[in-house]
C-alpha cells in the first residue's frame, strides 16, 4: 500500500535565493502602519488593491517571483491505492494564470509574539502543464500522459504563519517567519486531461466528463498541492519584505 504525498517543487530562483543581511528599504508602493494603530488590520489590509499588482513581475531585491504566470517546476500526487481517489500524478512544465489577481479580504496582525492570519481570494487560476497520470478515479481507472487544464474559480486560501523577532548586526528587530498553515476552499473547479488512454477519444471524452461531475472528490487530491504552490508564493512574498526590512520601517512607532 502506497502513502499519500503531494509535493511542489519550484525553479523560482527568487525564492531561493538568500540575499545578505544588509538592511533594505520598504517598497516605495508599500505605506508603513502604525503598530499602535487601534486600526492597524485595516491599515494593512487597505493596501492591498494598490500592493498585488505591483508583483506581477516579480522583484528579485525582495525574492518575490514573477506571479503572471506563476512557473513551477513540477507537482507531484503519490496517492494510497485503496483510497476512493487513488491518482499518481507528475505535472511538469507548470505556469499557473491568475495568480496576480488575488484579493487580500482580510488579516489579522499580532506583533508579541509574531502572529499574522491571511485570507485571499483567487478569482480564477488556470493551471496549464505536462501530465503523467495513473490510478483510479471512484470506480474508474485513469492513465494517460498529455496536456493538463486546471481551472479553479473562486479559490479561497487562508495563510497563517508564526514567528519569531531577531536582532541583526544593525542593532534593529526583523521579524523571521516560522510556520506557516494553509486551508483553502473553491466554488468550482474544472478539469480537462487531454490524450488520455493513449488518445482513445471515448475513454479520454469520459473520464473527463466524469471528473467534471464528481470534481469535489477529485480536487480533495489535485488540491492540496496546487495550494502548497500558491502558500510557498505568499510566503516569500512575505519573508521577501519582512525579513529584510526591520520592524521599525514596516510598523513604526507612528506612521
Amino acid at each position: 500500500m502506497k502513502s499519500r504525498t503531494v509535493a511542489a517543487f519550484f525553479c523560482l530562483a527568487s525564492v531561493v535565493t538568500i540575499t545578505s543581511g544588509a538592511r533594505i528599504p520598504l517598497p516605495d508602493f508599500i505605506k508603513p502602519c502604525s503598530r499602535n494603530d487601534p486600526k492597524l488590520n485595516e491599515c494593512v489590509r487597505k493596501q492591498g488593491p494598490a500592493v498585488i499588482p505591483k508583483l506581477k513581475d516579480g522583484i528579485r531585491k525582495y525574492r518575490i517571483p514573477k506571479l503572471e504566470p506563476l512557473r513551477v517546476e513540477q507537482i507531484k500526487v503519490d496517492q494510497d491505492e485503496s483510497a476512493s481517489v487513488g491518482i499518481n500524478l507528475i505535472a511538469n512544465d507548470i505556469d499557473l494564470h491568475g495568480v496576480s489577481q488575488a484579493q487580500l479580504k482580510d488579516i489579522d496582525i499580532q506583533l508579541d509574539p509574531p502572529v499574522f492570519k491571511m485570507k485571499f481570494l483567487f478569482p480564477r487560476v488556470e493551471l496549464l502543464a505536462k501530465y503523467d497520470i495513473n490510478g483510479k478515479v471512484l470506480i474508474l481507472p485513469i492513465q494517460g500522459k498529455g496536456d493538463a487544464n486546471i481551472t479553479m474559480v473562486n479559490l479561497n486560501i487562508d495563510f497563517d504563519f508564526d514567528g519569531e523577532w531577531v536582532k541583526k548586526e544593525d542593532g534593529l528587530q526583523y521579524l523571521k517567519m516560522k510556520d506557516h498553515h494553509i486551508k483553502y476552499d473553491m466554488d468550482r473547479n474544472y478539469i480537462k486531461l487531454d490524450n488520455l488512454f493513449n488518445g482513445n477519444k471515448a475513454l479520454g471524452d469520459r473520464m473527463n466528463e466524469f471528473m467534471d461531475v464528481n470534481w469535489r472528490e477529485v480536487t480533495q487530491e489535485l488540491g492540496p498541492p496546487i495550494a502548497d504552490a500558491l502558500a510557498l508564493v505568499v510566503r516569500s512574498i512575505v519573508s521577501g519584505i519582512v525579513e529584510q526590512v526591520p520592524l521599525v520601517n514596516i510598523f513604526p512607532e507612528k506612521a
